[in-house]
C-alpha cells in the first residue's frame, strides 16, 4: 500500500476519534474527566510558556512561579514525554480545549494505525481496519481519548515497542532490538506503567520457543537506553512520589485485574480470543511470525507488572494498553472460526460472516459511548477574565477535579502569567496527593476571614457538589461567608443554564476590589519538602 492511502487511513482513524469525542461531549466539558487531567494540561503548558519565555529564567525558579498562580503544576510526578509533546503542539497550535483533545486524538489514532499496519499482512486489510476502528470504539479508549491522559500515549509506545521486538524475534537482528529498548525507554519517560515493558522479551521468547536468544548479545541491546535514560527517570520519579499516597501489595488486587485482562473487549468476546490465541501459539506457532509471541507477552508483561508492583489499586484506563494484541488475537480468532465452518461458502465469505457477528455482539454487549459532563467551570473562567477581575486572586473550593477545572480554564484564558487560583483544599488545610493525613490551618470562621483579607482573595467559588461536605475547610469556609454578610456580594451561580445537576456559587470580597495580590505562600510538604511563595 502506498503512502497515500496509508495516509488516507490515518486521516480516517483520526477523524472517527474526533468524531466518538464530538459525540461524547469532550468539546463541551472542562478538564475534569479525571482528577490527574488538570494536572497534565497545566504541567505541558507551563513547559509550553516557559520554552515559549526564550528560557529567560531557571527552570525550578520557573516552575515554582508558575504554580503559584496556576497550582496543578506536577511534573516528576509522571514522566516528561507528554507533557513536552504537548508543548511542542501547543507551540504550533494556539493551547485550548480544541487543540489538546485533537492532540489526544491523534495519539489514539496512531495506535490504531499501527495496529491496521501490524494485522494487514496477517489477516488481510479488511479485518485489520476493523480492528482499527475497534480499538477507537472500545469504550475504555473513547473515554480517555476524550481526556488528556498519559494512558493512550503509553499503549502507543507499548504497542511499538512490542512490534519492534516481534521483528527482532523474526530477524534476530540488532537493530530491532535497539528499537524495542527505545520505545520501552519512551513508555517509561511517560509513565511508570511502561515498566511492564521489561517482562515482554522473555514472555516472548518462551511463547516463540527462543529462549536461547539470551544468550545473543544483540539482545541485550535493547538494555542499554533502558539502563542510561529510563532507569534514572524512574528513580527520580519514584523518590518523587514516596509517602505521598498510600500503596498496597498488586496481589490483593489480582483477581480483579486479571478479570479485566481477559474481558478488556467484553465477556461476550472471550471464546472468540482464545480460539486467536490457540491458533497463533499454539496450533500454527511455526508459521505465525514473531507478532504473536509479542502481542501475547505484551499482555502477559502487564499482567505480571501489576500484580507485583504495590499501588493504590488498578485502573481500568491502565487497559488501553493492552486493547491492542487483545483485538489481535479477536481478528485471529475471527480467521479461525471462519475456517472451521464447513464449506462450500467461500473463505472471503465465511470471514466477512464471522466478522459481521461479532462486530454485532460487540455493539450488543460491549459498545457505548460515554459522555464528559459539562460543570460550569468554564463559565467561571469567562467571568474571571473580565477587566474588573485583572490579575486578581481567586480561591475555588471543590474536589481536586474540580480545582483543577477552574486552574485550567483561567490559564488557557490568561496572558500568562497573571490570575491566582488558589486551592482551598491547600490553602486552608494540609493534605498528601491523595487528601490523606489532613491537617486543618484554620478552624473558625474569624480566621478565615483573616487569612483572605491577607492575600487578599477577591473571588471565592464554591461548588455545591453533593460530598464535598466530608472536607471540614468546605463547611468552614460557607460559615465564614455567612458570619460576614456585609463584606461579600454574590457574583453569579454557575453554570447560568443549570439543570438538576449541583452548581457553583460565586462571591466576591468587597474589600479586596482595586488591591493587588499580597504575600502567597503553599505549603508543599509532601512534594517538595518546603514551602514556596511569591
Amino acid at each position: 500500500m502506498g503512502a497515500g492511502r496509508l495516509a488516507a487511513v490515518l486521516a480516517a482513524l483520526l477523524l472517527a476519534a474526533i468524531l466518538f469525542q464530538i459525540l461524547g461531549n469532550a468539546y463541551g466539558s472542562e478538564f475534569g474527566g479525571y482528577p490527574d487531567e488538570s494536572a497534565h494540561f497545566t504541567t505541558g503548558l507551563m513547559i509550553r510558556d516557559y520554552m515559549a519565555s526564550g528560557f529567560h529564567q531557571g527552570p525550578v525558579r520557573y516552575a515554582e512561579s508558575y504554580y503559584l498562580h496556576y497550582p496543578k503544576v506536577a511534573f516528576g510526578m509522571w514522566g516528561p514525554l507528554l507533557h513536552i509533546t504537548e508543548a511542542g503542539w501547543m507551540l504550533v497550535f494556539p493551547p485550548s480545549r480544541i487543540t489538546a483533545l485533537v492532540l489526544m486524538a491523534l495519539i489514539t489514532a496512531l495506535t490504531a494505525f499501527f495496529l491496521y499496519r501490524a494485522l494487514r499482512d496477517e489477516v488481510g486489510t479488511p479485518l485489520a481496519l476493523l480492528a482499527a476502528i475497534m480499538f477507537i470504539a472500545v469504550p475504555n479508549v473513547q473515554t480517555y481519548t476524550a481526556m488528556v491522559m498519559s494512558d493512550g500515549l503509553v499503549a502507543l509506545m507499548d504497542f511499538l515497542a512490542a512490534m519492534a521486538f516481534a521483528r527482532y524475534l523474526d530477524t534476530e537482528n540488532w537493530k530491532y532490538s535497539a528499537q524495542f529498548g527505545v520505545f520501552a525507554t519512551l513508555s517509561v519517560l511517560t509513565k511508570g506503567n511502561g515498566v511492564a515493558l521489561v517482562f515482554l522479551p522473555l514472555f516472548a521468547m518462551i511463547f516463540a520457543r527462543k529462549l536461547g536468544l539470551m544468550k545473543r548479545g544483540s539482545l541485550w541491546v535493547s538494555a542499554i537506553p533502558l539502563i542510561l535514560v529510563a532507569a534514572p527517570w524512574q528513580i527520580y520519579s519514584a523518590r518523587m512520589l514516596a509517602g505521598i499516597a498510600d500503596r498496597q501489595p498488586g496481589w490483593i488486587f489480582l483477581p480483579r485485574l486479571t478479570g479485566w485482562v481477559i474481558t478488556v473487549l467484553g465477556v461476550a468476546l472471550v471464546p472468540l480470543i482464545a480460539i486467536g490465541v490457540y491458533d497463533k501459539l499454539i496450533a500454527n506457532r511455526r508459521t505465525a511470525g514473531g507478532k504473536w509471541p509479542a502481542a501475547a507477552a505484551l499482555i502477559c508483561g502487564f499482567w505480571l507488572f501489576h500484580w507485583l508492583i504495590p499501588s493504590v489499586g488498578p485502573q481500568e484506563r491502565y487497559l488501553i494498553a493492552v486493547t491492542p494484541p487483545m483485538l489481535m488475537f479477536l481478528m485471529a480468532g475471527v480467521e479461525r472460526l471462519a475456517d472451521w465452518i464447513p464449506k462450500p461458502a467461500m473463505r472471503s465469505h465465511r470471514v466477512l460472516a464471522v466478522a459481521v457477528a461479532m462486530v454485532i455482539v460487540f455493539a450488543a454487549t460491549g459498545f457505548s459511548i460515554p459522555r464528559q459532563q459539562h460543570h460550569g467551570f468554564d463559565e467561571i473562567a469567562q467571568l474571571v477574565e473580565r477587566p474588573e477581575y485583572k490579575n486578581s486572586v481567586v480561591l475555588v473550593a471543590s474536589e481536586g477535579d474540580g480545582e483543577g477545572m477552574l486552574i485550567t480554564e483561567v490559564a488557557m484564558r490568561d496572558a500568562r502569567p497573571a490570575h491566582f487560583v488558589l486551592r482551598a483544599s491547600k490553602m486552608l488545610a494540609q493534605s498528601d496527593w491523595d487528601g490523606n493525613h489532613y491537617v486543618p490551618k484554620y478552624r473558625t470562621p474569624e480566621e478565615v476571614m483573616k487569612f483572605l483579607e491577607s492575600i487578599p482573595v477577591e473571588l471565592v467559588v464554591i461548588d455545591n457538589e453533593p460530598g464535598l461536605t466530608a472536607f471540614p475547610y468546605y463547611p468552614l469556609l460557607k460559615q465564614t461567608i455567612a458570619a460576614f454578610p456585609s463584606l461579600w456580594e454574590h457574583a453569579g451561580t454557575y453554570p447560568q443554564a443549570h439543570g438538576t445537576g449541583p452548581t457553583i456559587d460565586v462571591y466576591r470580597l468587597k474589600s479586596a476590589i482595586g488591591r493587588s495580590p499580597g504575600k502567597i505562600r503553599i505549603d508543599m510538604p509532601y512534594t517538595l519538602g518546603r514551602s514556596i511563595g511569591n
